[in-house]
C-alpha cells in the first residue's frame, strides 16, 4: 500500500515537472532533430567529395563537363566564386575544414562548361 502511494505522489510531482519544463523539453528536443539534420547533410558534402575524388584518382573527371552533371553527381560546393572572365570556380571539400586533407577547385566559363580542375592540400591553421 505504501509502495502505491509513494509511486502515486512521485508520478504526480514527476508530471507537474514535466508540465512547468514543456517549453524548455521541446526546445531541446527541435535542439536534437537540427543536429540530426546537420550530421546528415555533413555525411552528405563528405559523400559527395568521395565520389569527386574517386572519379578524379581514376581519371574520369572529365565525363563530367558542365556545371549539372557536376551538381547531379557532386552535389553543390562548398564555395562559389565569380571569376573576371564571366566564369565560375567551385570548391569542393569535406564539410568541416579540421577533417579535409585536400580541396578540388572546379573551373567553369560563362556557358558553365567545364574548362580546368585543380586538387591541393588544405593549409592546417591549428
Amino acid at each position: 500500500m505504501r509502495k502505491s502511494i509513494l509511486l502515486s505522489v512521485c508520478l504526480v510531482f514527476s508530471g507537474c515537472t514535466i508540465i512547468d519544463n514543456l517549453d524548455e523539453i521541446t526546445t531541446l528536443s527541435q535542439y536534437s532533430r537540427e543536429k540530426d539534420n546537420q550530421h546528415r547533410l555533413v555525411k552528405t558534402i563528405d559523400d559527395h567529395y568521395d565520389a569527386l575524388v574517386k572519379a578524379i584518382d581514376q581519371g574520369h573527371l572529365n565525363q563530367y563537363k558542365d556545371e549539372s552533371a557536376f551538381v547531379h553527381s557532386f552535389g553543390g560546393p562548398i564555395l562559389k566564386k565569380d571569376l573576371s572572365g564571366g566564369g565560375q570556380r567551385w570548391l569542393y571539400r569535406y564539410a568541416i575544414y579540421r577533417f579535409a586533407k585536400s580541396k578540388v577547385y572546379v573551373y567553369f566559363d560563362r556557358r558553365g562548361q567545364l574548362i580546368k580542375w585543380e586538387k591541393s592540400s588544405c593549409l592546417k591553421l591549428f
